[in-house]
């Protein structure tokens, strides 16, 4: 079924330069009446994302080009072409690319995720514009913060971020109340 889908969301391409990543929206969550969003990824080699986990969504990750390596629960798993793996609520997870070359995949959301897909636009254009701590990512605004973590549902698995999490919630109705997610939509999302 994936490799059948055909172009229909947006063909922008988001690109993020702190861990060599390309993503593109393939089927947004409005695309599919919200049943699923369909990202697909290009990882430079290094490049991947911290442990973390969601609390809305499954994601489903289907290898196209390379071996996208998967770390879950206690495992290591490597997907070549054609190969998929799921990873169920609740379960810490990241991506990586350990080899020489470009690796490319397609990650499934169940159910879509809107939300998801203004983090995906914005933290990459956080990124861009230096306003994230360099390497790991998380934006130097409070507010900022609160609102990647609200509309990502992406929880940083390190214990230090478990116990900033209920803040984090009371720091996103401010920001609604302060105009910041707005101010986020419109420069990153429209």
């Amino acid at each position: 079924m994936l490799f059948s889908l055909r172009l229909m969301g947006g063909t922008k391409t988001y690109y993020n330069p702190l861990n060599g990543e390309f993503a593109r929206i393939v089927a947004s969550s409005e695309d599919t009446n919200g049943e699923y969003s369909l990202l697909e990824v290009s990882l430079s080699p290094g490049g991947g994302n911290p442990l973390h986990y969601h609390t809305r969504f499954t994601e489903e990750f289907f290898a196209v080009k390379g071996k996208l390596g998967l770390q879950y629960e206690r495992s290591t798993v490597y997907l070549g072409t054609g190969e998929q793996q799921l990873i169920p609520i609740g379960i810490p997870h990241r991506f990586f690319n350990d080899s020489p070359e470009e690796i490319i995949f397609r990650v499934m959301l169940r159910p879509g995720q809107p939300g998801f897909e203004n983090f995906l636009k914005a933290m990459f254009g956080l990124v861009i514009d230096g306003m994230t701590i360099t390497r790991n990512q998380v934006p130097k605004n409070i507010y900022h913060i609160a609102v990647m973590h609200n509309w990502g549902d992406t929880h940083l698995a390190s214990l230090p971020f478990r116990i900033f999490s209920p803040l984090v919630r009371i720091l996103y109705r401010r920001a609604v109340k302060l105009g910041i997610e707005r101010e986020l939509l419109e420069r990153y999302c429209g």
